[in-house]
């Protein structure tokens, strides 16, 4: 029992020290996994690797990969270790990828980290997200809006997501990066809804609309249709290494990891 006690201490201040609660001052997260600190335990809602996440801490992030922590557990909240850095820090990204992270894992809200990337307005991440495959499209769902499937969150992709917040005068050259990113993976996208109407933040905003409506309007190349389909069939890997494999120019693999 003393033995099961003292982990779970270990444990304990191990999320401590990495959140940077100093109520042990002299704790370093090598010397306390070294003791037997479990890398894997849940505390409360948080576990280690994603409170690392969390405090965008890169360093503590690879430490806990390298010493066995599970890069796509759920927290708490269903949410996996990449949902918190793909609001943060592209570093903390990268690593998590690399070591397997699936990039669209489904929250509790069955929003993936390129929705979090792209509401958060991160175009790093959302490029580092995109480069392994991420799907630009996927739909997600907020059970208090059954009925909306754009302006809020049931039905709407990182994509409309963006584009209310623009309309709501909350975009900067991040959130216009990020848009144009994701509009590149994406191919094309469409403003109204099922029934042709348009979202509410839409009808407010003529200026967005008219910018929008013309985006919309232009129909994508035959190039642009290409790379779409040749991103999908690709699936989920990391295309800047699989790309490398495809018998092709160089410009055209540029072209196909949204370099252009």
């Amino acid at each position: 029992m003393s033995s099961i006690q003292s982990k779970y201490s270990l444990s304990e201040r191990l999320i401590r020290t990495i959140a940077a609660i100093r109520s042990f001052p002299h704790d370093n997260v090598e010397d306390l996994i070294r003791r037997g600190a479990d890398v894997n335990r849940m505390h409360g809602t948080l576990k280690p690797l994603h409170c690392a996440c969390m405090v965008a801490d890169a360093d503590c992030v690879e430490l806990l990969l390298e010493k066995g922590a599970e890069v796509n557990a759920l927290d708490g909240y269903n949410r996996t270790a990449l949902h918190y850095a793909a609001e943060k820090d592209e570093g903390c990204v990268e690593l998590l990828l690399e070591y397997g992270a699936h990039p669209d894992a489904l929250d509790g809200n069955r929003d993936t980290p390129l929705h979090w990337a792209a509401f958060k307005d991160n175009p790093e991440c959302v490029r580092a997200l995109l480069e392994s495959g991420a799907c630009p499209n996927t739909r997600d769902y907020n059970d208090d809006t059954p009925l909306i499937h754009v302006t809020n969150l049931k039905g709407q992709t990182p994509i409309s997501r963006l584009v209310a917040l623009l309309a709501r005068g909350l975009g900067a050259d991040q959130e216009e990066e990020c848009l144009e990113l994701l509009c590149r993976a994406a191919g094309k996208f469409e403003i109204r809804r099922a029934d042709g109407s348009l979202p509410r933040e839409l009808s407010r905003d003529p200026q967005l609309l008219a910018r929008l409506t013309t985006m919309v309007a232009q129909p994508p190349s035959l190039r642009a249709l290409a790379r779409c389909a040749i991103r999908h069939s690709m699936g989920v890997q990391f295309l800047p290494t699989a790309v490398q494999t495809l018998p092709l120019p160089e410009s055209v693999k540029e072209y196909i990891l949204l370099r252009d």
